[in-house]
Formats: C-alpha cells, structure tokens, sequence
C-alpha cells in the first residue's frame, strides 16, 4: 500500500475563499502548484498484500485552489483559536490533528490575503509541528524567515510551505510515523469542510457548495487511509467512525444516492441537494472539528 502526498501539504489543505476568475493570478498560482508536485511513499510497515493497493490523498494545495474559485467572505471567527496550540500537546493523535486544524487555518488566510493572520498561523503550524519533533523542518534554510520575507508574493509562499512539508513528511517516514500525516490530512479536511459549511450558510453560494460537494468525496479515500494505520493509534477508530457517518449521511442524498444506483457521473453543478439534506452533514462535521480543537 503507498500513499501520495502530493507536495504541498497538509500546511495548505484548506481553500481559499476568495473571488474566482481565469485572470493571470490564477494561472501563475496553478503554476506553482504543478511546479512542486512530487510524492512520499508510506509503505515500510505494510504487508505485500497491502502494498499492492494504492489510496492517492490529493495535494492539500490543489484542495485549496479548488476553493479558492469558489467565492466566498471571509470569516475570522471561524478560526481555531491560535493561542490554544500547547494545549494539544497531550498526545500524537490530538498533536496530528490539529497540525491538519492549524494547516487549514493557514491556507485560508494566505488565499484571502490575510498576511498578518497568516503569520500568526504559520506559527500556530510550527509549535504543533515542534511538539510531533518537526523542528528541523521549519528551521532549516531559513524557511519561516522567508515565508516572513515573501508574505506578499503568494506563490513564492506557496512554495515555501511546500518545501517545509515535503521536509516534514520525510521527517515522519524517517521515524517510522507515517500515520501521523494521514491523522493531520483528516484534521485538516474537517477543517476545510467545516468552514466551507458555516460560509455556504451564510450566503448560499452555489459555486462554494458545488465545491463542498466534490470535496466531500474525499471521505471514502481518507477513511480507507485512516483504516491502513487503525491499530497505530487508540483514536484512530473513533476518527474512522465519525468519517463513516459524514460519508453515509453524503451517499443518502437523494440525488448522490441516485446516481451511485445508475453508476453515473456526479456533476453537482446540476445535482440538486436540498438544505435539509445538508443539515445531518453540517452538525457531524461540525462535532467531528469539535472534538479534535476542543
């Protein structure tokens, strides 16, 4: 079984809720995504059998592209508190996790030019990452002190906090952690997923919620990666749990179940979906982000 983290990481899993368009911006952002594609495998501990499988988790980066051309306000409330970071510090599982939280965080900042806020996250990502033993990651080559440097130039950050994941994922294979990466992407989807959920909310943009649509797909590939490693971490179960039933409530729309039915192509920009239908997904959502930042 190997999976693929593509470079850019967990640090900008969430999107950027920003005003969408073709313009030059744009491209030269997706650009620097292509730019830095690359992959760390996380087969070391695994069976043959197992390895003949391959679950591929997308770059954190292209997940926040995708929301960035969504549209959307953005909302500073919606945040985890950022001073709260020591106060995760009790286990791998609760470090992870919210390493995904803060990841989000920062990503949705840096896309909505958010650069002070930005800051304060990318440091609210390295005192996590020092407890999980990720000093090296964010300390070498000057890394935060260009980040501080190039705050304004969002695809030199971009690549920036690509190379301090692509470090941080060779960190954790190095100490035989490979499920810590996982943990993180799931913390940093609720994130995503939870925030994408508040703003739809609050102005029904239909492009935002075609997008959470797509990204809820995601749960199947994260609870088959989460299953790799269930026996690494006595709260891992209790994450795959709380996944399943975001995936089960998504499957129950009408229209989604339809089209699993008929085996059809899934075009949300057409699928209808009913606010009442979103609701179970909303509130399990929002418990699962609770009881990860709470």
């Amino acid at each position: 079984m190997s999976y693929k983290f593509l470079a850019i990481p967990c640090c900008i899993l969430f999107f950027a809720l920003i005003s969408c368009g073709g313009n030059n911006e744009d491209q030269k952002n997706q650009e620097s995504i292509e730019s830095v594609d690359s992959s760390v495998t996380t087969n070391s501990d695994l069976s043959s059998n197992d390895r003949e499988v391959s679950y591929t988790l997308p770059s954190a980066l292209q997940i926040a592209y995708v929301f960035k051309k969504s549209g959307a306000m953005f909302i500073p409330n919606l945040l985890n508190n950022k001073a709260k970071a020591s106060h995760y510090n009790t286990s791998n599982f609760k470090r992870g996790a919210n390493f995904g939280i803060y990841s989000s965080d920062l990503a949705y900042c840096l896309f909505n030019k958010k650069y002070q806020e930005s800051k304060e996250y990318l440091k609210a990502c390295k005192d996590m990452g020092s407890f999980l033993g990720l000093n090296q990651a964010f300390e070498s080559e000057n890394l935060t002190q260009r980040f501080d440097k190039n705050i304004a130039s969002e695809d030199s950050v971009i690549k920036i906090v690509s190379n301090i994941q692509l470090k941080t994922d060779v960190m954790f294979e190095q100490n035989k952690q490979n499920y810590i990466p996982v943990i993180a992407f799931a913390g940093a989807w609720t994130e995503s997923m939870y925030i994408a959920f508040e703003v739809y909310s609050k102005n029904k943009n239909k492009k935002v919620l075609i997008s959470l649509m797509e990204q809820l797909i995601l749960s199947r590939t994260i609870i088959k990666a989460l299953k790799v490693y269930e026996e690494k971490d006595a709260e891992i179960p209790a994450l795959i749990t709380a996944i399943e039933k975001i995936n089960s409530e998504f499957n129950n729309i009408a229209s989604v179940k339809s089209a699993m039915e008929k085996d059809e192509e899934m075009d949300f920009s057409v699928m209808p979906v009913t606010d009442s239908e979103l609701k179970p997904i909303a509130e399990s959502i929002k418990s699962l982000r609770a009881s990860i930042v709470d």
